[in-house]
């Protein structure tokens, strides 16, 4: 059982009043269950003054004491007063017994609430503990840390099934998003996210009312949440269902991310940092007027890293999402695929010309299996030669249509479809370019998150021959960008949105926009949860993000019959998370959409909303080099033999997991599970 406070209190003596208020809570909930559960009770971020802030050691005493006296596991997070007498946030959770499990340093500055006399542990390693109790396997993120979809990554990859976040929010033109971005994380993740937040701030007489955001976040989607002056929320909370669910291949979100992959770039990062002539930071800020000083330095080596313009830029134009109908190729050999991708190539180029020809319009994006449907159909399972049937390569005649179509209009042109390369025979990717409006092809990104995992389609990702792909393209090519006209321009395709390490290595390499070509279906469990993710890769990286989406598909290549089996809804979303535009269905459309490069800059000028300058990968690095995701190189050998088929790659993972207590297999106590000390 799980309660979630908003009531205000003190981090430097808990009020009787919070006691009381807390042991009636306890027994409504007592009242709604058929026998003596344990309880857990969440607490929101403790207000208090610059003169009354606790010293750890007496604060320990007392809320360990006022859990053994309610008889609950008592969560939240305080700013308390070291031994040093500097003052730092921190996360805690007491046992019924009044024993700490967790004491858990804030890596991120305030961000929410601006900055305070406080220093948090900004850019040094984290142990991102994870605790067995009777409600599952618990975690902790502090506040801000929440929207570092890495901090969570790493307690999922020790096990974390309930992420607490207590939380201080206040209203602003951030508030939808921040919780947009809690329910990103426990999607993203396979987990619960408790978060909690005092509806009361400040001191008296000027006592402050915030919003009611406390709630708690399924990662199927669902929120429980206060609405609004309610001292507790009651969710129901089912662990074995979140076990059931990381245990099936196709839910297993923290057994499928490629985590070495992105360990490399986060190594890089580290070692460039270290490695700089720049001042860094040497201690944290203690007081605003030190992290307003920091936030200032960072905003200004943001900016220095980033490559020079070109003197042509163009800061406001629109961009063209195409939704295509392709007609699907089926797997007979028998049939000409090369004719259908050019049926369909001469059907969406004659919707995007009907637009393309506007001045204003710069830059056109064409969704996700526009050529060719989503690698064939036919009831049987695909093979490598079977995609190498849909496949291109460049230089070639689609590419030389492309390039005319650009041309003509004198616009930018991105596009995906499946890929072959002279260097790596009889491999095929799921690749997006980008072509210039002269007619060059400017970069290729090659899909990293795939539906390969799964067996579906036995294409090539980076991390599948991760040396091999190093030696042939090298390290940039894992995540290119494009210094253009139009602003640092990136590609990234389908689920690439569900994994935030893919857009986040975007934009470490520069991106401004991410143009996302995706094809995805109507309904099915975690639609909602794939818009919501959608908005938070635009919000945690301060990037606009495009999403051009197929929007429905023939029956069959020589029928008119539509199955409208893919649900379009193209849409783009601004780097600050607010959805501009979307096509509201399926069916063919070119969506004009506006761009706005100084928005955006001004977005990234400010300290509280580019979060991108607090990022320190120093934090987590460690928790992705380990034996956690899908391991690297794992088609390395025979091109044609794919080692995915039947999701054996991904299972075999999930049982390493239930072995070293990463997972807990259903039916399992919880209060049995272990957590072994690293990963």
């Amino acid at each position: 059982m799980i309660i979630l406070s908003q009531l205000a209190w003190s981090g430097s003596v808990p009020a009787e009043a919070l006691e009381k208020k807390l042991a009636a809570a306890r027994q409504r909930a007592a009242a709604k269950t058929l026998i003596d559960e344990p309880v857990l009770v969440l607490l929101p971020v403790a207000g208090t003054g610059a003169s009354n802030v606790p010293l750890e050691s007496p604060l320990c005493a007392q809320l360990g004491a006022l859990a053994k006296s309610l008889d609950v596991w008592l969560a939240g997070a305080a700013r308390v007063r070291l031994a040093d007498s500097s003052i730092a946030m921190r996360g805690f959770l007491f046992e019924r017994s009044g024993r700490r499990s967790l004491w858990v340093a804030k890596s991120s500055p305030n961000l929410s609430c601006g900055f305070d006399d406080c220093s948090y542990a900004l850019g040094h390693e984290a142990d991102f503990p994870v605790v067995s109790t009777p409600f599952g396997q618990i975690g902790m993120l502090v506040g801000d840390d929440v929207h570092f979809p890495q901090y969570a990554r790493a307690l999922a990859f020790h096990g974390a099934e309930i992420l607490l976040n207590p939380s201080e929010e206040r209203l602003d033109d951030q508030l939808e998003v921040r919780q947009c971005s809690r329910l990103a994380r426990a999607a993203e993740n396979g987990a619960y996210l408790a978060m909690a937040s005092a509806r009361e701030h400040g001191e008296p007489p000027a006592v402050l009312v915030g919003p009611s955001v406390t709630a708690l976040y399924s990662y199927t989607g669902k929120i429980v949440a206060a609405h609004c002056g309610e001292d507790f929320v009651f969710p129901d909370l089912d662990i074995e269902m979140l076990r059931r669910a990381r245990v099936n291949p196709h839910r297993s979100m923290p057994a499928l991310v490629r985590a070495n992959v992105y360990a490399h770039g986060y190594a890089r990062a580290v070692a460039g940092k270290h490695r700089s002539d720049a001042v860094g930071l040497q201690t944290s800020p203690a007081n605003v007027v030190e992290w307003r000083n920091e936030a200032q330095r960072r905003l200004q080596d943001f900016e220095r890293r980033q490559p020079a313009r070109p003197d042509a830029l163009e800061r406001q134009y629109e961009a063209l999402l195409v939704q295509h109908c392709a007609r699907l190729i089926p797997l007979d050999r028998g049939i000409d695929a090369t004719a259908i991708m050019n049926a369909n190539l001469d059907e969406a180029l004659e919707l995007a010309g009907s637009r393309a020809n506007i001045p204003s319009v710069r830059l056109v994006v064409f969704p996700e299996f526009w050529l060719t449907g989503p690698g064939g159909i036919g009831g049987v399972q695909r093979s490598v030669a079977d995609m190498e049937r849909l496949a291109i390569q460049y230089p070639g005649p689609i590419f030389d249509r492309i390039a005319q179509f650009a041309q003509k209009h004198h616009v930018w042109v991105a596009f995906q479809n499946f890929e072959v390369h002279k260097r790596l025979v009889h491999r095929v990717f799921n690749s997006a370019f980008l072509i210039n409006d002269v007619g060059n092809l400017v970069h290729t990104y090659r899909k990293n998150q795939c539906a390969d995992v799964w067996g579906l389609l036995p294409d090539t990702t980076p991390g599948s021959i991760l040396k091999q792909y190093l030696d042939v393209f090298g390290q940039d090519a894992l995540f290119p960008v494009a210094n253009t006209s139009l602003g640092r321009i990136a590609n990234m395709i389908c689920f690439d949105n569900m994994i935030p390490e893919v857009a986040h290595g975007l934009r470490c390499a520069g991106a401004e926009i991410i143009l996302h070509s995706s094809s995805e279906p109507h309904g099915g469990a975690g639609r909602e949860v794939w818009d919501n993710c959608r908005r938070v890769r635009a919000f945690e990286n301060t990037c606009y993000l495009l999403s051009a989406i197929d929007g429905g598909e023939h029956l069959r290549h020589d029928t008119e019959t539509l199955t409208f089996f893919r649900r379009g809804h193209t849409r783009i979303v601004r780097f600050d998370g607010t959805v501009e535009g979307t096509v509201d269905g399926p069916g063919p459309v070119a969506f004009r959409v506006a761009i706005d490069l100084a928005a955006l800059w001004r977005a990234r000028a400010n300290p509280f909303s580019n979060y991108a300058i607090w990022d320190e990968p120093d934090v987590y690095l460690r928790h992705y080099q380990g034996d956690v995701g899908l391991p690297n190189e794992l088609w390395a050998g025979d091109p044609l033999e794919n080692p995915y088929q039947g999701a054996v790659a991904l299972k075999a993972r999930i049982a390493s997991y239930l072995q070293r207590g990463i997972y807990v297999a259903p039916g399992v106590p919880a209060h049995r599970a272990s957590i072994p000390d690293s990963v």
